[in-house]
């Protein structure tokens, strides 16, 4: 489905991955003027008496044509819209969906994440995609918070939808969704076929990666990239940390400096991933400073 906005062109679409469960695939860039911030997976699910709204873009106007492209599948009502994580191109399209009057949830943290970020956040939107309903985008905070380790199950309706925190790893507020019926998992913490970016802790990312490997899972759906199954999602990833996390160690032990580290540390692309070379410097860093005190 196509919308116009402002004179300019924006295309925004959902996949029917199983029965009542529908991804709209983010472009595997960095936001920029021509993908307009459309850069994350986002999700619906359907249940007999209302729908779950997963992420709500990186702009109100990709709110907005979600939003539009939702009422096109289902006249039920959105009673949940679960914010991931406190990243820009996961959560500036809620104020779209007010008008259903849904349940905000999110991390305990969440809401710290969005008051320190969200003036930043917009400005850095705005800069890089040129997109003027950034302007005067508004905050929307959580109605419901889980606590870090702790989980909510939603009734959708005949779909019962499991809401988990998770400890720090990509960030310090991150969320998975867990549909019960299709095994389908959605979690922002897997990253395919796109260079993950550590934010928090590689220790904890890992941990939580490892307890995701140990679910019952038929498929995930990563917060960047194409559907995958478990153990394709998660392996490269697990290969990609255990790499940095070896190397920043063995650096530690000769006594090398950050910007060593920087310059030599996983400089070979094994899983050829998407954005390397913006992400594995950072990555790199991360990880050094979070070993050395070990």
């Amino acid at each position: 489905m196509w919308f116009l906005f402002s004179f300019k062109i924006f295309a925004f679409e959902l996949t029917e991955i199983d029965e009542g469960v529908y991804v709209h695939f983010g472009k595997q860039e960095n936001s920029n003027k021509l993908n307009k911030g459309d850069i994350a997976n986002l999700g619906l699910i359907i249940g007999s008496h209302s729908a779950m709204v997963i992420d709500t873009g990186g702009t109100p106007k990709i709110g907005n044509a979600f939003k539009h492209e939702i009422a096109k599948i289902t006249s039920l009502p959105i009673s949940h819209i679960i914010i991931t994580h406190g990243h820009p191109d996961h959560f500036f399209g809620t104020e779209e969906f007010e008008e259903f009057k849904p349940e905000i949830v999110g991390h305990e943290k969440l809401d710290r994440s969005l008051l320190n970020n969200f003036e930043f956040y917009k400005n850095l939107q705005f800069s890089i995609t040129n997109d003027d309903s950034m302007q005067n985008v508004k905050l929307v905070m959580t109605t419901q918070s889980i606590k870090t380790e702790e989980s909510l199950i939603i009734d959708l309706g005949e779909r019962l939808v499991e809401i988990k925190a998770w400890k720090s790893g990509h960030t310090d507020n991150d969320i998975s969704i867990y549909d019960i019926k299709t095994k389908i998992f959605w979690s922002e913490m897997i990253f395919v076929e796109r260079t993950p970016s550590i934010r928090a802790s590689i220790k904890g990312w890992k941990s939580n990666l490892k307890k995701i490997n140990d679910m019952d899972i038929n498929l995930i759906v990563p917060g960047h990239g194409p559907v995958k199954t478990k153990n394709e999602a998660i392996k490269p990833m697990m290969n990609y940390f255990d790499r940095l996390i070896t190397q920043a160690r063995e650096y530690h032990k000769m006594n090398k400096t950050l910007e060593e580290a920087q310059k030599n540390i996983g400089s070979e692309n094994l899983e050829n991933w998407k954005l390397y070379e913006d992400y594995n410097v950072v990555n790199v860093t991360r990880t050094y400073t979070e070993l050395e005190w070990e």
